[in-house]
């Protein structure tokens, strides 16, 4: 069971540029074939260098942690096979750009248990992580819900 004292737990820091190439990758995820994300000289023609990167480029925060996704759940130490990612809410305050350096914050916001349906307590546990560029001005602010589901018999 998850400690409720775990809230406001600083889960720390990760720093990744927004580079052509992680932009590549995730546009190739999201099978976007517009040469403007895969080829350089293609970009640099149509002047995209500085324009708004996809709103989901802030998921590319879980390549720099060095246990991905799943590093906050182990830092807070949920059953990793019991775990579900239950929400996920961004909040843009300002456009993040192509060659932007952002700095990913992650904090317990709310710990909270109720009984499940099918026997046990699941366990819901908030996070936020705010997004800064290399300027110090906050870009974005994510919110994620993990549930420990309840130990099945």
């Amino acid at each position: 069971m998850i400690d409720p004292a775990i809230k406001g737990k600083v889960l720390g820091t990760v720093r990744f540029p927004l580079d052509r190439s992680k932009l590549g990758e995730l546009a190739r995820a999201l099978h976007d074939d517009d040469p403007a994300w895969h080829d350089s000289e293609v970009a640099a023609a149509a002047g995209l260098d500085g324009v708004p990167a996809p709103p989901t480029t802030t998921v590319l925060a879980d390549h720099w942690r060095k246990q991905g996704a799943l590093e906050p759940a182990i830092e807070i130490g949920m059953d990793l096979p019991r775990v579900l990612h239950g929400e996920a809410a961004w909040e843009y305050l300002m456009p993040v750009r192509l060659g932007d350096e952002l700095t990913a914050a992650t904090i317990v916001t709310d710990v909270a248990t109720r009984a499940g349906k099918r026997g046990g307590t699941m366990t819901f546990v908030t996070l936020e992580t705010t997004f800064t560029n290399q300027r110090g001005e906050l870009a974005v602010r994510q919110r994620n819900t993990l549930i420990e589901t309840g130990a099945r018999a």
